[in-house]
Protein backbone atom coordinates (compact mmCIF):
# COMPACT_ATOMS: atom_id res chain seq x y z
CA UNK A 1 0.00 0.00 0.00
CA UNK A 2 3.11 2.16 1.14
CA UNK A 3 4.73 1.21 -2.72
CA UNK A 4 1.46 2.73 -4.21
CA UNK A 5 0.89 5.95 -2.24
CA UNK A 6 4.42 6.82 -3.20
CA UNK A 7 3.91 5.53 -6.94
CA UNK A 8 0.93 7.70 -7.09
CA UNK A 9 2.57 10.82 -5.53
CA UNK A 10 5.66 10.37 -7.72
CA UNK A 11 3.34 10.62 -10.74
CA UNK A 12 0.83 13.83 -9.87
CA UNK A 13 4.62 15.68 -9.45
CA UNK A 14 5.39 14.59 -13.20
CA UNK A 15 2.04 16.15 -14.30
CA UNK A 16 2.52 19.40 -15.44
CA UNK A 17 0.23 22.47 -13.45
CA UNK A 18 0.11 19.98 -10.64
CA UNK A 19 3.07 20.54 -8.61
CA UNK A 20 3.58 24.29 -9.60
CA UNK A 21 2.28 26.95 -7.73
CA UNK A 22 0.97 30.12 -9.36
CA UNK A 23 3.31 32.90 -8.45
CA UNK A 24 1.11 36.43 -9.12
CA UNK A 25 2.18 37.61 -12.43
CA UNK A 26 3.59 41.05 -12.45
CA UNK A 27 3.14 43.67 -15.61
CA UNK A 28 5.64 46.76 -16.34
CA UNK A 29 4.22 50.35 -16.75
CA UNK A 30 6.24 52.18 -18.90
CA UNK A 31 6.04 56.83 -18.19
CA UNK A 32 6.80 59.24 -20.80
CA UNK A 33 7.15 62.54 -20.00
CA UNK A 34 6.55 65.50 -22.84
CA UNK A 35 7.05 69.32 -22.78
CA UNK A 36 9.77 69.26 -20.34
CA UNK A 37 10.64 73.04 -20.82
CA UNK A 38 14.69 72.78 -19.81
CA UNK A 39 17.36 70.21 -18.65
CA UNK A 40 17.53 71.45 -15.03
CA UNK A 41 16.34 69.40 -11.98
CA UNK A 42 14.56 65.96 -12.12
CA UNK A 43 11.10 64.66 -12.80
CA UNK A 44 9.51 63.56 -9.91
CA UNK A 45 6.57 60.62 -10.49
CA UNK A 46 4.09 59.05 -8.15
CA UNK A 47 2.49 55.59 -8.75
CA UNK A 48 -0.67 55.39 -7.05
CA UNK A 49 -2.88 52.58 -6.61
CA UNK A 50 -6.74 52.48 -5.63
CA UNK A 51 -5.59 52.07 -2.33
CA UNK A 52 -4.57 56.18 -1.78
CA UNK A 53 -7.47 57.22 -4.15
CA UNK A 54 -9.19 59.03 -1.42
CA UNK A 55 -6.39 61.37 -0.79
CA UNK A 56 -4.66 61.77 -4.50
CA UNK A 57 -1.92 63.14 -4.98
CA UNK A 58 -1.10 63.64 -1.53
CA UNK A 59 -1.59 60.13 0.10
CA UNK A 60 1.47 58.07 -0.11
CA UNK A 61 2.32 56.41 -3.19
CA UNK A 62 2.78 52.66 -4.23
CA UNK A 63 5.89 53.37 -5.86
CA UNK A 64 8.14 56.56 -6.41
CA UNK A 65 11.24 57.48 -8.95
CA UNK A 66 12.83 60.60 -9.68
CA UNK A 67 15.44 61.05 -13.15
CA UNK A 68 17.65 63.93 -12.55
CA UNK A 69 17.60 66.03 -15.75
CA UNK A 70 20.96 66.35 -17.94
CA UNK A 71 19.59 67.21 -21.13
CA UNK A 72 16.33 68.02 -22.82
CA UNK A 73 14.02 66.27 -24.73
CA UNK A 74 11.19 63.55 -22.94
CA UNK A 75 12.13 61.43 -20.03
CA UNK A 76 11.26 57.53 -19.62
CA UNK A 77 10.87 56.20 -16.56
CA UNK A 78 9.81 52.23 -16.10
CA UNK A 79 7.92 50.73 -13.22
CA UNK A 80 8.79 47.32 -13.02
CA UNK A 81 7.28 44.38 -11.07
CA UNK A 82 4.16 45.86 -10.75
CA UNK A 83 0.33 43.99 -10.05
CA UNK A 84 -2.12 44.10 -12.44
CA UNK A 85 -4.89 46.86 -11.74
CA UNK A 86 -6.01 50.61 -11.49
CA UNK A 87 -3.20 52.98 -11.15
CA UNK A 88 -2.65 57.31 -11.33
CA UNK A 89 0.55 59.19 -12.03
CA UNK A 90 1.22 62.32 -10.57
CA UNK A 91 4.44 63.97 -11.29
CA UNK A 92 6.58 66.91 -11.43
CA UNK A 93 9.66 69.08 -12.65
CA UNK A 94 11.43 69.78 -9.51
CA UNK A 95 13.82 72.29 -11.33
CA UNK A 96 15.71 73.43 -8.21
CA UNK A 97 15.43 70.19 -6.72
CA UNK A 98 14.06 71.30 -3.42
CA UNK A 99 11.86 68.12 -3.28
CA UNK A 100 8.42 70.70 -3.66
CA UNK A 101 6.55 71.86 -6.12
CA UNK A 102 7.01 75.52 -5.99
CA UNK A 103 4.00 78.01 -6.08
CA UNK A 104 4.23 81.64 -6.73
CA UNK A 105 2.94 84.39 -4.60
CA UNK A 106 -0.84 83.62 -6.42
CA UNK A 107 -0.60 80.16 -5.08
CA UNK A 108 0.29 79.12 -8.84
CA UNK A 109 2.51 76.62 -9.69
CA UNK A 110 5.88 77.36 -11.08
CA UNK A 111 7.09 74.32 -11.95
CA UNK A 112 5.70 71.85 -14.35
CA UNK A 113 3.51 68.77 -13.12
CA UNK A 114 1.33 66.74 -14.73
CA UNK A 115 -1.33 63.81 -14.46
CA UNK A 116 -1.74 60.25 -16.10
CA UNK A 117 -5.01 61.01 -18.50
CA UNK A 118 -3.95 64.34 -18.78
CA UNK A 119 -6.55 65.09 -16.06
CA UNK A 120 -6.91 68.49 -14.09
CA UNK A 121 -9.07 69.35 -11.23
CA UNK A 122 -11.76 72.11 -11.11
CA UNK A 123 -9.49 74.24 -8.16
CA UNK A 124 -6.75 71.89 -7.44
CA UNK A 125 -5.48 68.32 -8.81
CA UNK A 126 -7.64 65.89 -9.65
CA UNK A 127 -8.81 63.18 -8.18
CA UNK A 128 -7.67 59.45 -8.49
CA UNK A 129 -11.04 58.19 -10.72
CA UNK A 130 -10.27 61.29 -13.16
CA UNK A 131 -6.09 60.39 -13.47
CA UNK A 132 -6.81 56.67 -13.12
CA UNK A 133 -5.92 53.99 -15.76
CA UNK A 134 -6.37 49.92 -15.88
CA UNK A 135 -2.91 47.83 -16.50
CA UNK A 136 -3.85 44.77 -16.83
CA UNK A 137 -0.60 44.08 -19.24
CA UNK A 138 2.34 45.74 -19.79
CA UNK A 139 1.11 49.22 -20.40
CA UNK A 140 2.80 52.51 -22.00
CA UNK A 141 1.42 55.77 -20.70
CA UNK A 142 2.44 59.62 -22.31
CA UNK A 143 2.22 62.71 -19.60
CA UNK A 144 2.84 66.10 -20.70
CA UNK A 145 3.70 68.46 -18.48
CA UNK A 146 1.71 71.55 -17.60
CA UNK A 147 3.83 74.97 -16.67
CA UNK A 148 1.32 77.86 -15.47
CA UNK A 149 2.27 80.74 -13.62
CA UNK A 150 6.50 81.78 -13.74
Amino acid sequence: MKTLIATVFSLMLLIPGINTVKVEDTITITVTVEGIRNSSGSIAIALHNEESDSDFPEAEAFREESVSLNSSGDVEIVFEDIPAGDYAVALMHDENDNGDLDFNEFGMPIEGFGFSNEAMGDQGPPDFDQAAFSAEKDTDITVSLIYMGS
